[in-house]
């Protein structure tokens, strides 16, 4: 009963959330993670909005980039570090 609940939630992500198109540059498993961390950040951050809410203001915006980062599967940092790992093109000097 668990794991056919467990594989309908895997299969509904997997339609929804996590297709994969040309943007997509992180993989599924870290996309997952930044969903659920996302969530639980943006939930706290929403629970101590009276308390603190300076503090709440920063967990709304970090809980909110993660899970735009895993939604949509795309990742300013991911494309700038493997664009940095290709170097700069090169120039071709001619005399």
């Amino acid at each position: 009963m668990i794991i056919e609940k467990i594989m309908e939630i895997k299969d509904t992500l997997e339609e929804t959330f996590l297709k994969e198109d040309i943007y997509t540059n992180i993989g599924k498993t870290e996309r997952i993670l930044s969903i659920v961390g996302g969530t639980y950040i943006a939930f706290k951050g929403i629970r101590n909005i009276f308390s603190s809410p300076i503090m709440a203001s920063g967990e709304l915006v970090v809980g909110y980039k993660l899970l735009q980062r895993g939604i949509s599967g795309y990742s300013e940092i991911t494309e700038k570090l493997e664009n940095e790992i290709e170097g700069p093109e090169p120039i071709l000097i001619i005399k």
